[in-house]
């Protein structure tokens, strides 16, 4: 008589020790890198084995060498399930800390600071081709807005925030304020002229000759002066 004992009220089956392992595993490759890490380790491992292996044994022999080890390991397994619970896991542990010891570092992204740094110089906005621009298009107006600023070929392929930011980094005010353009009010941000640099002043011109600028220079006389006799 075959004797089955009934699973009470909220009672499961508890899986099988494979996909326990293998939901330890997947808990710690969830870290961001972590999986990259272990398969760029990993692949180490395996070259550096595989080379070290070659140092004594043939291309036949290596192979031959590998599928006894496999061998040896599987019948080992099947042998002595209660030290192969324990001893599949350490194996793992073992490994993914040895892959991840052995890791090439990863490339790391350009932060902020370094992409505006290796920016290249003919795009980089100087105030000097600021005040030129916001001049140009202000006109007789107070200033320009940063959406007609980006019209301009000087700010070509440019974004508003990112325009705003390498002003502002000039330290250069960018404020809201009001203009008049064909006939109509607009608000917008953008750069008044009172907050940039003078223009630079023409050099002076030439002080003229005395006796105004129509006066000649006296010539010296050619004629020699007569000796005394």
């Amino acid at each position: 008589m075959k004797i089955t004992k009934e699973r009470g009220a909220g009672e499961y089956p508890s899986p099988a020790y494979h996909r326990r392992v293998a939901a330890e595993i997947r808990t710690v490759l969830a870290v961001s890198g972590a999986g990259t890490a272990l398969w760029r380790g990993s692949a180490v491992l395996i070259t550096r084995g595989w080379n070290r292996l070659g140092e004594h044994l043939t291309g036949w022999e290596k192979w031959g060498t590998l599928a006894a080890t496999g061998y040896a390991v599987a019948y080992a397994a099947a042998r002595y399930p209660n030290i192969t619970r324990f001893a599949v896991p350490l194996t793992l542990v073992g490994w993914c800390v040895a892959a991840w010891w052995v890791a090439p570092p990863s490339p790391r992204r350009a932060s902020t600071t370094e992409a505006a740094a290796s920016e290249d110089p003919t795009d980089a906005v100087t105030l000097d081709g600021l005040a030129e621009v916001v001049r140009r298009v202000a006109g007789t107006r107070q200033g320009a807005h940063l959406a007609d600023l980006l019209q301009q070929p000087e700010f070509e392929g440019r974004q508003q925030p990112d325009l705003k930011a390498a002003i502002t980094r000039l330290d250069v005010p960018v404020q809201e304020f009001k203009l008049i353009l064909d006939g109509r009010q607009r608000v917008r941000d953008g750069v008044r002229l009172r907050d940039l640099p003078a223009p630079a002043t023409s050099d002076p011109a030439p002080a003229a000759p005395p006796g105004g600028p129509g006066a000649a220079t006296p010539r010296p006389d050619p004629t020699p002066t007569p000796a005394p006799e």
